[in-house]
């Protein structure tokens, strides 16, 4: 297990934003995690668990203890079962699966990320959801033992979990996928409306709102007139209101700033409360 000090963490985040981490650990098996979880016990570090990195926001002073990154990567396919590991990447596996004539994540070739990170998170897009297919969550408690949650433990909900309110660490799930000959096409038409509407190609964490009930948070930003609006490098994206870009090595003040004044001028015009879906981790 290779312990890295002062590491660089923007690169290792698709906002392209953050300091350094006074310790870094990356995982690639069971024990080392156990090893690590061991380590910033004994040195009272605070952790911080980091999958693709794709939902967050990085302190720009960096995070004052031990990040450990999960890269658990594997993926086996039997007929329609599925285990993968927490670390590997979401889009991949919806290609898989997808090319696989399953069906049930298609939309994940979408959805930047880990596979920990969408359960982290219950991923959803076009009215599918990673706990939709899922059937259990392998994690390492508290306590360091390795346990199984089935689904109706994980406590899904609009995006959250469980994993959300404790210190359970994802290492793999299992999924349980249908057969669909149409799977392909279907994948390439989410994709496609993606790409027609959401800004990928630019330096982003995704949505930086959660939806409000029966209305959809990029509609009420736009209503708003805050399309365009831009503190330092930080800009909310002109393709979806919802998204934040990285135009000009933005600062995570930018971003925090931004995000409290289109939050005010929101709550000023409709009286509606907007909540992050994006992480921001202090340092």
């Amino acid at each position: 297990m290779n312990i890295e000090q002062n590491k660089p963490l923007k690169d290792l985040t698709t906002f392209k934003i953050g300091g350094n981490a006074d310790y870094f650990i990356s995982i690639n098996h069971y024990d080392d995690i156990k090893k690590a979880v061991f380590f910033a016990k004994k040195n009272n570090l605070k952790t911080f668990i980091l999958g693709k990195g794709s939902n967050i926001i990085f302190d720009s002073k960096g995070f004052n203890g031990l990040v450990i990154h999960v890269n658990i990567d594997f993926c086996k396919l039997y007929n329609n079962n599925l285990i993968v590991g927490a670390g590997y990447s979401f889009p991949l596996l919806g290609h898989i699966t997808a090319k696989n004539d399953l069906g049930g994540l298609e939309f994940a070739k979408g959805v930047p990320g880990s596979v920990g990170g969408a359960i982290f998170m219950n991923a959803s897009a076009f009215g599918q959801n990673v706990s939709d297919s899922l059937i259990s969550v392998q994690c390492l408690t508290e306590n360091n033992q390795i346990v199984n949650l089935k689904k109706n433990e994980c406590n899904f909900e609009y995006r959250d979990s469980i994993f959300q309110k404790n210190k359970m660490i994802i290492l793999s799930a299992r999924f349980l996928l249908q057969n669909n000959n149409d799977a392909l096409k279907i994948q390439k038409e989410m994709l496609d409306k993606k790409l027609l509407n959401q800004p990928l190609n630019e330096r982003n964490a995704g949505c930086i709102f959660k939806n409000p009930k029966d209305t959809s948070a990029r509609k009420i930003i736009e209503s708003c007139d805050l399309l365009n609006c831009q503190v330092g490098g930080a800009k909310i994206s002109l393709k979806h209101a919802n998204f934040i870009i990285n135009e000009n090595e933005a600062s995570s003040d930018d971003v925090l700033n931004l995000i409290k004044h289109v939050k005010q001028v929101v709550f000023e015009k409709t009286k509606i409360n907007l909540y992050e879906e994006v992480k921001y981790i202090p340092y």
